[in-house]
């Protein structure tokens, strides 16, 4: 009777491709804790190797404050409304300086305000188009409240949930806010052209990677690296999610922080993000 067992030079690969696993695992999650011991506040971090399908994590499913990294669900949800015709490209959204400046500040409840025109500071009129540009390469916040407005905040919270993208908060308390885990988890459906369909994956990425503010995950990588990334900043805020086009390797880099030194938090995102790179670079999957 043959043997089921499988021949011993596969059992042998099998234990070296495990082994090399452990090794990177190891490598990344000491790296991210090495550069992240005894700094203040609070960090999350999750990267995905996404060719090796492997997943490194510090912290990734706590919630924080999400800046602008919530313009990455208001994109989705725009390119999904466009795939269904519920909007267009080339429409005006308009509103006026005063009504947007007040969600800004918080003093208007973004879920049941309704845009108006402005007498006194005048209005602001895009094309979804530009919107979408502006909102993404600059983080303009007029453009994507324009964008969130028009869309609606719990429609865009509930498509999100409806794409199996949790913890990732338009409304309710503390919003936008969202888990390092979470925004990977949308990052990585543009990286496989799943999110709505694979055009306009294609154009979120692109638009991701005409990103203007790199003072963190591309600063210290290789010129000739891509980083499809955006970026989210606010008093104590640093923040910095992307997808890293490698010479050897693809991978999701989320670094969420909330702490009392957010310049160094700045500093922090750049050089976990060149430690990582190195890592993943080197490594065989």
């Amino acid at each position: 009777m043959p043997s089921s067992l499988p021949p011993v030079e596969n059992l042998e690969l099998a234990k070296e491709q495990i082994s090399l696993r452990l090794q990177k695992e190891t490598a990344i999650v000491n790296t991210i804790k090495s550069t992240l011991e005894s700094k203040p506040g609070r960090y999350a971090v999750f990267v995905k190797d996404l060719k090796g399908e492997q997943d490194f994590a510090v912290s990734a499913d706590q919630s924080f404050d999400s800046a602008s990294i919530y313009k990455l669900a208001v994109m989705y949800k725009a390119y999904d409304s466009i795939e269904k015709g519920e909007l267009k490209k080339d429409d005006i959204l308009s509103a006026g300086k005063t009504t947007l400046n007040r969600i800004i500040s918080g003093n208007s409840d973004k879920e049941n305000l309704q845009l108006e025109d402005d007498q006194n500071l005048g209005n602001i009129s895009l094309s979804v188009e530009n919107a979408l540009d502006n909102m993404i390469t600059v983080s303009d916040n007029y453009s994507a409240l324009l964008l969130a407005q028009r869309l609606g905040w719990q429609n865009i919270d509930s498509f999100i949930k409806s794409q199996n993208i949790q913890n990732f908060n338009l409304i309710g308390a503390n919003s936008p806010n969202a888990t390092a885990h979470a925004v990977g988890n949308l990052l990585e459906r543009i990286y496989r052209e799943t999110a709505v369909n694979q055009q306009y994956s294609q154009e979120m990425k692109n638009l991701l990677l005409a990103q203007e503010v790199n003072d963190r995950i591309p600063k210290y990588l290789p010129k000739d690296v891509k980083v499809a990334h955006k970026t989210g900043e606010l008093e104590n805020i640093r923040h910095d999610a992307g997808i890293v086009f490698g010479n050897n390797s693809d991978y999701i880099f989320v670094f969420l922080s909330e702490t009392p030194k957010p310049e160094e938090a700045t500093e922090n995102i750049a050089l976990l993000s060149k430690n990582i790179f190195e890592v993943l670079e080197k490594s065989v999957n």
